[in-house]
């Protein structure tokens, strides 16, 4: 059974504090290659996982630590083939932003397209510990000090034990950055190689290898999602369909039962439980 995680920032809501969140199920709630505008640590506890970052991916069993700055992309996906748990510690600008004289020289760690580190079991529970600490810290002034404290151990663990990682082609990534931009409109993957100066065979194969997932899963996972976010506000089944790129509501309704395996508005009375 998965634990829900009541928490939702959105990815461009601004904030100025400093909280933490536990995800743990049979698959991944990211279900995008997204950007928001807090830094975000993310323990991997378990599971069999895929990192994609702007210039790398890294996937495997291993318990590692992604790091993200405000607007790096990232998409974190897992195989259901073991239980996949993420710690999650998501802080703004403003909440680290002139705390001690070293706090720039420490986010630097989250690097221009983020970072990964491999740790060891006892690395892994010695991250834990300190995040579980800044969750149930009442005092703002000491949640600062031991997320320095976390980043300081981060800064260390990233010159003695750098991950190996691969670098992810560019038309993958161009492709992620234009579905964000273009889904509700209509795509075609031979017009996309196009437009990222590719062939489409080239494109497909090096989508599936990186993400997972082949392009018209991904794009109609990411509009589903957008979908899904629509018809919480109220909007129509059919506004949803035309906003994002279904056409119609048949269209909108037939993805929701072939992904979820029920029609949308029994989705969402599900997620309300």
């Amino acid at each position: 059974m998965m634990t829900r995680d009541t928490s939702d920032y959105g990815y461009r809501f601004r904030w100025n504090s400093c909280d933490v969140n536990y995800r743990e199920g049979y698959f991944s709630t990211m279900v995008d290659f997204h950007a928001h505008e807090y830094y975000e640590v993310s323990l991997i506890l378990s599971g069999n996982v895929r990192i994609l970052l702007p210039e790398q991916m890294e996937e495997g069993r291993e318990s590692r630590v992604v790091l993200t700055a405000p607007g790096t992309p990232h998409f974190i996906s897992c195989q259901p083939d073991c239980l996949y748990s993420r710690l999650n510690l998501l802080f703004s600008h403003e909440f680290v932003a002139g705390t001690v004289p070293e706090w720039k020289r420490l986010t630097e760690i989250f690097g221009r397209n983020g970072a990964v580190i491999t740790l060891y079991p006892e690395q892994k529970e010695l991250c834990e510990t300190l995040i579980r600490r800044i969750q149930t810290e009442a005092d703002e002034f000491r949640r600062r000090l031991i997320v320095f404290y976390l980043l300081s151990l981060f800064a260390e663990l990233s010159e003695k034990n750098a991950s190996q990682t691969e670098r992810i082609p560019a038309c993958v990534t161009g492709a992620l950055s234009y579905i964000s931009g273009h889904y509700a409109e209509k795509i075609v993957a031979s017009e996309l190689a196009w437009h990222l100066d590719v062939g489409r065979t080239t494109l497909m194969t090096a989508f599936r290898k990186y993400t997972g997932d082949t392009l018209h899963g991904y794009l109609t996972q990411y509009r589903l999602k957008k979908a899904v976010l629509l018809l919480r506000e109220g909007k129509t089944e059919q506004e949803a369909a035309e906003r994002c790129g279904f056409g119609d509501s048949f269209g909108l309704i037939r993805s929701f039962r072939r992904v979820y395996g029920m029609p949308p508005r029994r989705y969402l009375s599900q997620e309300e439980c």
